[in-house]
């Protein structure tokens, strides 16, 4: 009689563990199942050219190898293409005498920056090259971009690096001739688009709509 209380005892014990490694079972499939999803759902979707011209963000058939220059940063340090490397670089061409597209561009891109995540913030850098190098220090640059974000970074010089700079990058710009010290320059307000190699791989067409950019930019990311 107490054998058989055993056995019969032994073989619930048996049943219960199996049902509560099923269910364990179960549950985990869940998890990597709903895991699963959510990396498909936020994961950014590979765009076709004509999608993203859509969203504002041409993309050259080819990366281009940017050209030697020697600028400097907003802390004064030496900027060459190899500065370019190892993040993704969005460089806007403005000035800080600029009365209106550069400070709402650079509130836009304050915006834009701040949706990204963690870890695409952390490999995304954000420049503002001046387009006024003579009144644009590197203390001057360096003040006015951290009103915007602390983050982002200044790109000065001689005038004619500058200028070299920018049109390998598609984005020209030209001093208005006259109005003494209170001169304005024309410029874009495209955003061109650097990889980590250094090449330079397109630019964002403005007027921008964050939105937009972050989709386009995401996408390029993932599948460039």
């Amino acid at each position: 009689m107490t054998d058989d209380t055993t056995s019969t005892g032994n073989g619930a014990a048996e049943r219960q563990r199996g049902i509560r490694m099923t269910v364990l079972a179960v549950v985990a499939m869940g998890i990597v199942l709903v895991a699963g999803f959510f990396y498909a759902a936020t994961r950014a979707r590979m765009m076709t050219a004509e999608e993203l011209k859509s969203q504002g963000a041409y993309l050259y058939e080819n990366p281009r190898t940017l050209p030697n220059f020697s600028l400097l940063d907003d802390r004064g340090e030496a900027l060459t293409p190899t500065s370019m490397e190892g993040k993704w670089n969005l460089i806007f061409f403005g000035f800080t005498y600029c009365p209106d597209v550069c400070p709402t561009t650079l509130a836009q891109l304050k915006a834009f920056y701040q949706e990204l995540e963690p870890a695409v913030q952390a490999d995304t850098q954000i420049w503002l090259a001046s387009v006024d190098p003579a009144r644009d220090t590197p203390e001057q640059l360096h003040s006015y971009l951290d009103f915007f974000h602390p983050a982002f970074r200044g790109i000065t010089g001689d005038f004619l690096e500058v200028h070299r700079f920018a049109t390998s990058l598609n984005i020209p710009f030209t001093k208005v001739p006259g109005g003494g010290s209170n001169y304005q320059v024309e410029h874009s307000a495209n955003i061109a688009l650097v990889n980590p190699k250094g090449h330079s791989v397109g630019f964002f067409k403005a007027p921008l709509e964050i939105s937009k950019l972050k989709r386009a930019f995401l996408s390029i990311r993932e599948y460039n």
